[in-house]
């Protein structure tokens, strides 16, 4: 059990304060409701935070605020020059950096300091503040775990205040359920600075332990140890894209959180096979969570074509070889009553060009072309992946690294960023049968956890 932070109170205060008759629009009768169970919770805090995510009026109240906080010219300047030379500092706010400052925090070590490079913080669940994607496992209840243990909440982070399987009773889960709860968590546990671009990471001229962060408009930092939890990276074509026939997969879930976002849209080009190609599929064909305003008649997609390698081009082969999450694409795969397919899968490679108001693949002419081609990482100076090596909690045995650790510096890279290998029991239970896993929230959670317990102050 743990107390609220002086940030959760005040996010507290500030939402029992907009929930007042005179200034919530409708009231709030869940906050009624949800006292009948509050001693089901493993603590009053516990309640209260799911009392507020299960309250769309609540929720919105405390994103806002924490946007607010976090984004105060003079609390970030305050905060990174009072920053102690042998704090922990985390690059990155999205879901590892999470887990790793609640474990830290419990396993009784001091707040770390989290340097996030955009406005927003929560990472790629929070790239809009409006459902957008659907989260890959299914909502359950309970501890984190693997693969095929049905027991087990694939979608759980450790140490966080509330857990998304709190927020939602449908089968799959939103972006923003998962974002909620890595904000929270990182109110509760971190000291989080938005707009703090990384440049470099160097060891102390002085010579001794202390780490040297640059950060672009706010002078340097000092640091006792650094965990780099970057997430996935950056979109590998984002250079093609022109942010309005062209989108990356980040600016077109931003495009589908806005009004009208598929106006005039009626034909699309997907590239990529990945776990985001499917997703911005499934916003295409109106599978996704629903758009802010859109008129089914006025905002349908006639034809998407989707160039993909290694993806079944028929109904019937998508329901036996594509997992349960993306079942329903494969409807689409097929004739509709008249004899007309939305959907089609291409199997080849694609190359994109903007033309005015176009995007053009192959010879063909599309309202929007959508690109899911991977990522890659975004350079930092020290940081470079061939300056570090696997590391493991058990130094007699290197069978399960989780994360890697630079060769001279006190810097650990976690999450997806540390590209961790399968382990003998992944690949025994299947994991590593699906190369998407290596990413996945389920198998480098509980991984970032297990450093944030054993690391030594």
């Amino acid at each position: 059990m743990f107390e609220p932070s002086a940030q959760i109170e005040a996010l507290l205060t500030a939402v029992a304060v907009a929930s007042r008759p005179s200034a919530a629009p409708s009231g709030t009768p869940i906050q009624a409701a949800m006292t009948d169970r509050e001693s089901e919770f493993p603590n009053p805090l516990a309640a209260t935070l799911t009392r507020i995510a299960l309250d769309p009026y609540g929720r919105q109240v405390a994103d806002q605020f924490l946007d607010t906080f976090w984004s105060g010219q003079a609390r970030r300047q305050d905060v990174l020059s009072s920053s102690d030379a042998g704090r922990e500092v985390i690059i990155g706010s999205g879901f590892h950096a999470a887990v790793y400052a609640a474990v830290r925090v419990l396993s009784g070590y001091p707040r770390p300091l989290v340097l996030e490079r955009d406005e927003r913080a929560g990472g790629t669940f929070a790239m809009t503040a409006r459902p957008t994607f659907h989260l890959n496992s299914r909502n359950r209840p309970g501890i984190g775990g693997l693969a095929g243990d049905q027991r087990a909440s694939l979608n759980y982070l450790p140490g966080a205040p509330i857990q998304a399987a709190n927020l939602s009773m449908a089968e799959y889960q939103t972006n923003t359920d998962m974002a909620f709860v890595v904000r929270l968590t990182l109110a509760q546990f971190a000291d989080v600075v938005t707009n703090a671009e990384v440049l470099s990471v160097a060891g102390d001229a002085a010579g001794d332990t202390r780490l040297v962060i640059d950060v672009a408009d706010r002078g340097r930092v000092l640091a006792g140890r650094v965990i780099d939890a970057r997430g996935v990276g950056d979109p590998a074509d984002q250079n093609i894209a022109n942010g309005t026939t062209i989108l990356t997969f980040a600016q077109s879930m931003q495009r589908m959180a806005r009004p009208w976002p598929l106006r005039g849209v009626r034909r699309v080009a997907v590239i990529g096979g990945g776990d985001s190609a499917r997703c911005g599929v499934e916003s295409f064909l109106g599978i996704a969570p629903q758009p802010f305003m859109a008129a089914a008649a006025l905002d349908s997609i006639d034809l998407i074509d989707w160039y993909a390698d290694q993806l079944p081009t028929t109904c019937e082969q998508w329901q036996r070889c594509i997992r349960g999450r993306y079942q329903a694409i494969g409807r689409y795969l097929r004739p509709d009553r008249l004899g007309l397919r939305r959907l089609n899968v291409l199997s080849r490679r694609a190359q994109p060009i903007a033309l005015p108001g176009l995007g053009l693949v192959g010879g063909r002419a599309y309202d929007l072309v959508l690109l899911c081609t991977g990522n890659r990482e975004t350079t930092i100076p020290g940081l470079d992946l061939d300056s570090f090596d696997e590391y493991a909690t058990d130094t007699t045995t290197t069978a399960d690294v989780v994360a890697r650790k630079h060769y001279a510096l006190p810097v650990f890279r976690v999450g997806p960023h540390a590209r961790l290998p399968f382990t003998d029991l992944e690949r025994e239970d299947g994991t590593a049968d699906d190369a998407a896993n290596a990413v996945s929230i389920f198998r480098t959670a509980s991984k970032t956890a297990a450093l944030a317990a054993t690391l030594p102050f």
